[in-house]
């Protein structure tokens, strides 16, 4: 038989509870999901305590006809993920909460969310796995259901977030000063790279350096750069990865180099202005390519000389 965690003494909270959670959810400016199911005592409680685990992302869960505990083998199982249902307890759904978030996850066919007016988010029904209509129960049932939950979590997580910001590391041979100044000495190179990096950082781009001198820690943990290093050697640094592939080896990118490599929309565009007109290339009408878009704008002469 299923044991439960018997919550019947915080019933009294239950409103207030039922406020908090979702003043919390609104005001957090993240994106927001409410998990419901019959009971709120298993299923939902899952699906809040593995999304909660994820980060990122407000979250709540609620019950059609909520019961008065939590699944203790549900919790169990959400433990042995490193996720947690500590201090949740049932509640009944409630009309603002649904209009509030931006998604409504319901989760199994027996509990029924009516949409409501002005709900910004909408309403989506899964049909989780049930182990025990082939006569598996126990824990073993549960860590399927957990299993099933976890997938569809990690799944709505990278929807509500959008892609992820690609993650760019670069490993350097043992510099003295990784900013291209040391002492008397510049390395324009390095100067250059350093203020592209930082201008990278100030887009939000998920991107850091690592000195062989300074932080061999870094090479020896990351076993793209331990095999480049062991093959290649300190020679062929420095080494880029974007989400540990390989880009580029023995030379630092640009900043529009970086940029691709990053994700970033092209922002640079072409002036207006910038077509050729006939005979003028000489004198410099045209000094930079324009876009391909404007060649039709060429004429024989420009585009011969390669002004388009």
């Amino acid at each position: 038989m299923v044991s439960h965690i018997d919550i019947s003494r915080y019933v009294r909270f239950a409103s207030r509870i039922d406020e908090l959670q979702y003043m919390e959810v609104v005001m957090s400016g993240q994106p927001s999901v409410l998990f419901v199911c019959v009971k709120n005592g298993g299923k939902s409680q899952i699906a809040a305590a593995l999304m909660r685990k994820l980060g990122g992302v407000s979250v709540s869960s609620a019950g059609t006809k909520p019961g008065s505990a939590l699944n203790e083998e549900a919790a169990m199982a959400v433990a042995e993920r490193g996720a947690s249902m500590a201090g949740e307890m049932p509640r009944l759904i409630n009309a603002e909460e649904v209009a509030g978030v931006d998604r409504v996850v319901v989760l199994g066919a027996e509990a029924v969310v009516e949409p409501v007016a002005g709900m910004r988010g909408r309403i989506e029904t899964w049909i989780t796995d049930e182990p025990s209509q082939r006569g598996i129960e126990g824990m073993e049932r549960m860590r399927l259901v957990v299993a099933d939950i976890a997938a569809r979590v990690e799944t709505l997580h990278d929807e509500l977030l959008g892609p992820a910001t690609p993650q760019i590391r670069v490993f350097e041979p043992a510099l003295c000063c990784n900013t291209g100044v040391c002492g008397t000495d510049v390395d324009e190179a390095l100067v250059t790279f350093t203020a592209d990096l930082d201008y990278l950082k100030a887009q939000g781009v998920d991107i850091a350096r690592h000195n062989l001198a300074n932080n061999p820690t870094a090479f020896a943990e990351n076993p793209v750069a331990s095999d480049f290093l062991r093959v290649a050697g300190s020679a062929g640094l420095p080494l880029v990865l974007v989400d540990q592939v390989t880009v580029a080896t023995g030379r630092y990118p640009d900043r529009d180099e970086l940029r691709r490599l990053a994700g970033l929309a092209d922002d640079l565009g072409f002036a207006a202005d910038n077509s050729c007109c006939e005979g003028t290339e000489a004198a410099g009408c045209c000094p930079e390519p324009v876009a391909p878009q404007q060649t039709a704008r060429c004429t024989p002469t420009s585009a011969a000389t390669g002004c388009c």
